[in-house]
Parts: C-alpha cells; structure tokens; sequence
C-alpha cells in the first residue's frame, strides 16, 4: 500500500487460526507465514495512513459504532426476538 504514485497506509494481515497480527508498511511478501502457529492463512486489513476521497468513503462505509449500548446496524427488534425463537 505504500507507493510512490498512490495513497500510502498499513497493511495488517490477522491469521486466521490464532488472531496473531503481522503489520507491513511496504510491499507484503507472497508468501507469509505465522510465528505462533504457522499458519498460512490471514485476513488481510488496509489502512491508509494519508487521507483521501477514496479512503475517506472506505472507512466511513465500513465506521461501525463502538460505544457499549449501541444497536447493529440495519437489525430491527424482531430481528434480535427471531434469534431467541426456538
């Protein structure tokens, strides 16, 4: 993500079998192996480190609220009541 002719960010990779994070400022490798487990399997997360339009929207689209109380986006209460139907 970091380039010359682009925006420039953090590349976060998450393995998926233990949650070990690896953290890439240049280029990301091909092959990439976790420390913890040595699994080859990650999620991989972007995150620009200079604004612009583009990320902007990104990180607004994807901005899910953190404060302890507030509801899921787009679930109605008969939403949550189906969940506990049995």
């Amino acid at each position: 993500m970091a380039t010359t002719d682009g925006p420039r960010g953090i590349v976060t990779l998450v393995c998926l079998t233990c949650g070990k994070e690896k953290f890439f400022t240049s280029e990301v490798p091909a092959a990439v192996s976790c420390e913890q487990c040595g699994s080859t399997v990650f999620r991989t997360f972007a995150t620009p480190t200079e604004p612009d339009e583009a990320a902007i929207d990104a990180l607004e689209a994807q901005a899910r609220s953190m404060a302890y109380g507030d509801s899921s986006p787009d679930t109605t209460p008969t939403d949550v009541r189906d969940l506990d139907a049995r």
